[in-house]
Order: structure tokens, then C-alpha cells, then sequence
């Protein structure tokens, strides 16, 4: 039986007489003394109630996701075309009201979770328990802690840092000055470093709650962020090195532990009905019908998507030999001009993630994609048509951390030391991680084998046509790895953050954003009516198709206006403080600026 995260601090139960249920607390509040605290079980149930904030999954209802598409962070990246581009945020917002209407993904400019937290840690530092149980939960308490300023800082860059409940009316200390990134994230990395060596490693439901690998799979995700992060956009080298080096180790103790391994079927780590068990995840969130259930196989099953698989992605998609499509030694790609030949032969993972009976088309199937591409790695076939696959009632788990992104990170941050000069790649590096991945029954894609500044498959070079000449050739492949592996994860946004990449989610820039398959019309009708003799079509069911040239050949374009496409720019790295918040410290007599550009 599937068991569930609690999403509220607790569920009332009524247990015993009337009378005494009356006379007690309500069992849905924290009742702030130290009595409370000095009871382990209540320290947990206060702190699943954050479960909700750092372990979203799927959301819930009919709420959108990160995962896929149409929120800012699923939009605001380069893998998926649109019939209407999603901006990037034009002014800074006046005040919280306006930023909570837009889209859930966008966090405040508040510190309201970094005091809760701060109180659970002060509580928990005065408790009774013994020196096993307080570390363990001052771990949990300082690893989220962690989990919010690396989130706060990620969005807005310098913040101050709290370390202590603050009162009401110590305003010297509510409004203090912005601090430098980097401090704040050397306390983020102090509070990781504790977390990894004080949290159990087995507490509670495996997978549904969180444990020492929990710390170090995040410490490794948020610590690759900020070592990129300086690297790329701060241009300083030394932090770069010291928090890319802490990711890497993070990484790599998990990966030594072997709890953990990858799982044979890819595609069931997004659209099982039950995780428990699964060898590759770390944390899940478990979903149940008539008790939590999500939307996201709905979005990618029974609505059209007017956000679908962009050519941008389905070209980064290697071919099954492990070559880039385009690289001229690459014999077995067919060409796009036909999507059978486009899909043929391909790193399986693309078959995963998209239909492959055939392009959606605007004008002949009721539900389409506006690329042509429908997108469907959130669709489990044997449930899509059944209640716990519909509607706002999907009970498929989400998959919050798994094991093939702490190979990726490690990956990456071992090759970004090594480009710094500070580490020496080696083929074991790429053995217990790419290949390991590759190596996944599903997958079964070929090794890369480390050459000299290089990757090679089968003997032969890679040398993608399509790789920015900035970006050294190790890199691209390690960085497409990724794309491909986590795609629709809303990981992708800050992927391109920390790279300095946003140019990627700019359709004026990345032209193949903006485009969906090749479509020649003429050939589709015909091989349409020859598959259905009984309900034939004309070209004129393919008029509302725009293509980006003349004739009735073409590559899909969504949106031929470029006044309607997205561009980005400088500003775009980091999120507006609201302008209320800084109208709120002029009050005070204390100065907030807001970020470069806003």
C-alpha cells in the first residue's frame, strides 16, 4: 500500500471520549513550549509540514508543476515551442500580491520559511533529547534552512542572512543591508556540511522522508549552482572551485554508499503508480487516490499542447550509435524531412518523452501539438484512461531527487575542476556516471571513452557541428547528457542561469526554439489517407499550419511574429525585488536596492 507524505502539520484525529478530545490541544498546531519540543514524534510532525514547500512534486489538484510545462520555470527554457511565448518578467512587481497571481514558482521576496525555521532551530537547540536525537533534527532543520537560502539566493543573488529568530521590533536586524552571495552561501555550505554529517541515515519511510542522502543528493545539486554560478556569471574562480569541489564530493560519497542504483526503465520513474522500492530514487512524493492526487498526466494526455517538444530538443537527441545527428561521420541519421526518418535509429530516451505513432497536427487530431512533437514522458498507457489518469485524479508518484541527476552532478562539477585546473578527469569518472546511465536497460545507449580534451564513442570523436564554440567539447556533451536524461524536470531554467545560457530560452536567438518537425503537406495528406481510406483529409485541414517559408513545405513555425516571441536580457539572470519591499525600508529609514536592470 502507497503511503503518503503528510502535507499539513497534522490531521486531526479524533481519538477517545468527547470530552477528552475538548480539552486538549488541537492536534493541527504547534503549541510553542518546551514541552513540545522536548518530544521527538512532535519535532517530526512540525517539520513534515514543510514537506509541502521543498518537495513539491507533481503539486496537487489542478495546479501546475515545475515539471514540464506552463510555469515560468518549465516555460523559460529552450525544450518546449509555444503557440503564445511566456515572457520573462517585463517590470518589477509592485508589491507580493502581484507575484503570488502570476505563477507559483515565483518566490516572494521573503524570509517568513527562513524564520520558521530558524525558531525550530533555536527550539530544538534548548530541548531535552539526547545529543543522537538533537543532531539528527538540528541536521534536518539547517539542511532546509539550506534548501531556502540557496533558493533566495539563486533567485535574487546578495540577501541577508538570518541565522536567528528575529523579534518585531528589531529593526536594525529586519532590515539589514543585502549580504554578498558569497557569504551567505558559505553559511548555506556550513549548514550542508552539518546536515550530511548529522542526519541519519535511515529515518522514517525510505523515500518519503528526509535522510543523509537526501542532504548530500541536494548539496550536490545546490553547490554545482553556485560553483557554475561564480564561475560563469561572477567570473571568480577561487568560490567557483571551492563549491564546485563541494558538490563533487557530496556527490561521490552518495555514489560510494551503493544504496542506491539505476533503475531499468526509464520511463517509469515518471509515470509509476508506486515508487516504493524503486533503486534509483532518493526522495518521492507519493501520490493516492482520494488522499493527494495531480494533474500532470491530464496536461500531456486529453489537452492540446500549446507548449510541445521544440526541434531544439528533439535535435539534441543523439543517435543510437552515440553520435550528434549532424556530425559527418554520423551515417546512420535519415534526415528530418520525414518524422519517421527523424525518429528512427535514436537515443531511445527520445521514444520516452515523445509520440512516436506519428505528429500531432493541428487541424486533424483533436488533441495536437503545436510543434507537431507531443510531448508524453508523464503518460502511463495503462492508466491514462482510467480515473487515477485523468483529470485533476492522477496518482502517478513524482520523483523529487533521484540518483541519475547526482551522477550528472557529479559529472559536471569533476569536468568544470577540471577545466579550472584543479582536478584531473580520468574514464572511471565517466564510467560510474554517463556510461552507468547509458548502461540502464532502457537505454542501452553506447560509452562515451574519455580522449584527451575529447569524448569518443565506438572510436570515433564526437564533434557536434552544432556546439558553441565557448563551450569546451567535454562540457557540451556532458551538459546534453543532462538536458536529455532530466528533461521536463524543471531543472532546465537554472541549468541555463548558471551557465550564463539564457540565450538559449531567446526565440530570436535560438531559432530552433520556435520550431516544430518538418512538415511537407502535400506528403502527409496522402500518407494520412492511405493509413485512413474511411475519413480522408484535404490540404485545407492543414491551413491553420504556419510554416516558416513558402510552399507547402516547411518546418512548423508557432509564432510568426517576433513582437511575440521571447527574448531575454542582463537582467533577466535574477528575479525584481517588489517594490513594496523596498518602499518598506525607505519607511524605516533603511536602503534596499533592487537587482541590475529593475
Amino acid at each position: 500500500m502507497k503511503i503518503k507524505i503528510l502535507n499539513q502539520l497534522l490531521i486531526p484525529m479524533i481519538l477517545g471520549a468527547c470530552e477528552d478530545f475538548l480539552t486538549r490541544d488541537p492536534l493541527d498546531t504547534v503549541t510553542d513550549n518546551p514541552e513540545f519540543w522536548n518530544s521527538e514524534s512532535n519535532i517530526r510532525t512540525s517539520i513534515y509540514a514543510l514537506y509541502d514547500i521543498y518537495f513539491e512534486g507533481y503539486r496537487t489538484g489542478w495546479e501546475r508543476s515545475d515539471w514540464y510545462s506552463e510555469t515560468n520555470v518549465a516555460d523559460w527554457t529552450d525544450d518546449n515551442a509555444q503557440r503564445s511565448a511566456t515572457f520573462f518578467t517585463k517590470v518589477a512587481p509592485t508589491n507580493e500580491t502581484d507575484v503570488a497571481s502570476t505563477k507559483k514558482d515565483e518566490r516572494t521576496w521573503t524570509f517568513s520559511y527562513v524564520r520558521q525555521i530558524n525558531i525550530m532551530i533555536d527550539r530544538i537547540s534548548q530541548a531535552s533529547l539526547s545529543e543522537e536525537v538533537k543532531n539528527h533534527w538540528l541536521g534536518v532543520t539547517r539542511f532546509l534552512r539550506a534548501m531556502e537560502y540557496g533558493k533566495l539566493v539563486s533567485r535574487f543573488g546578495d540577501v541577508p542572512w538570518y541565522s536567528e529568530e528575529i523579534g518585531n521590533t528589531d529593526y536594525d536586524e529586519l532590515y539589514k543591508p543585502r549580504e554578498p552571495r558569497t557569504t551567505v552561501m558559505d553559511n548555506v555550505l556550513a549548514d550542508l556540511n552539518f546536515a550530511c554529517q548529522n542526519i541519519r541515515k535511515s529515518d522514517g519511510t525510505p523515500g518519503l522522508t528526509i535522510n543523509r542522502a537526501v542532504a548530500y543528493a541536494y548539496a550536490s545539486r545546490i553547490m554545482l549552482f553556485e560553483g557554475t554560478w561564480q564561475k560563469y556569471r561572477a567570473k571568480n574562480s577561487e568560490y567557483a572551485k571551492k563549491y564546485l569541489q563541494a558538490a563533487k564530493d557530496a556527490a561521490s560519497e552518495l555514489m560510494s554508499w551503493n544504496t542506491y542504483q539505476i533503475s531499468g526503465n526509464y520511463k517509469g520513474l515518471t509515470t509509476s503508480e508506486d515508487l516504493a522500492g524503486n533503486p534509483e530514487i532518493i526522495i518521492y512524493r507519493s501520490y493516492v487516490e482520494g488522499v493527494l492526487m495531480h494533474s500532470l498526466m491530464s496536461f500531456q494526455n486529453t489537452e492540446v499542447e500549446i507548449n510541445s517538444p521544440s526541434k531544439s530538443l528533439i535535435d539534441s537527441y543523439l543517435s543510437a550509435n552515440g553520435l550528434p545527428i549532424y556530425q559527418a561521420e554520423n551515417t546512420t541519421f535519415k534526415g528530418d524531412k520525414w518524422f519517421y526518418d527523424e525518429i528512427a535509429d535514436r537515443d531511445p530516451r527520445l521514444s520516452y518523452n515523445i509520440d512516436t505513432k506519428g505528429l500531432r497536427l493541428n487541424g486533424v487530431e483533436g488533441v495536437y501539438a503545436i510543434s507537431g512533437y507531443f510531448g508524453n514522458r508523464f503518460v502511463n498507457e495503462n492508466l491514462k484512461d482510467k480515473p487515477g489518469g485523468m483529470s485533476s485524479t492522477c496518482i502517478t508518484d513524482a520523483p523529487i531527487m533521484k540518483l541519475n541527476e547526482v551522477l550528472m552532478n557529479y559529472i559536471e562539477a569533476a569536468a568544470e575542476l577540471a577545466e579550472l585546473g584543479a582536478y584531473q578527469l580520468s574514464q572511471k569518472d565517466f564510467d560510474q556516471t554517463i556510461n552507468k546511465i547509458r548502461d540502464r536497460k532502457s537505454t542501452s545507449m553506447p560509452h562515451v571513452t574519455l580522449d584527451g580534451k575529447n569524448l569518443s564513442v565506438k572510436g570515433i570523436t564526437i564533434n557536434d557541428p552544432l556546439r558553441d564554440a565557448d563551450v569546451p567539447s567535454i562540457l557540451w556533451e556532458i551538459r546534453r547528457e543532462r538536458r536529455i536524461e532530466l528533461v521536463y524536470e524543471g531543472i532546465r531554467f537554472n541549468d541555463l542561469r548558471r551557465w550564463n545560457k539564457l540565450e538559449y530560452a531567446d526565440m530570436t536567438i535560438n531559432k530552433k526554439l520556435n520550431l516544430g518537425a518538418w512538415l511537407d503537406k502535400d506528403r502527409y495528406v496522402a500518407w494520412y489517407n492511405e493509413q485512413n481510406p474511411r475519413t480522408p483529409i484535404t490540404l485545407d485541414k492543414l491551413k491553420s499550419i504556419t510554416l516558416d517559408r513558402a510552399g507547402n513545405s516547411g518546418y512548423i513555425l508557432p509564432i510568426s511574429d517576433v513582437a511575440l516571441m521571447r527574448t531575454y536580457s542582463e537582467k533577466d539572470y535574477l528575479y525584481p525585488i517588489p517594490l513594496d519591499q523596498i518602499t518598506l525600508y525607505e519607511s524605516r529609514g533603511y536602503k534596499l536596492e533592487n537587482n541590475f536592470g529593475w
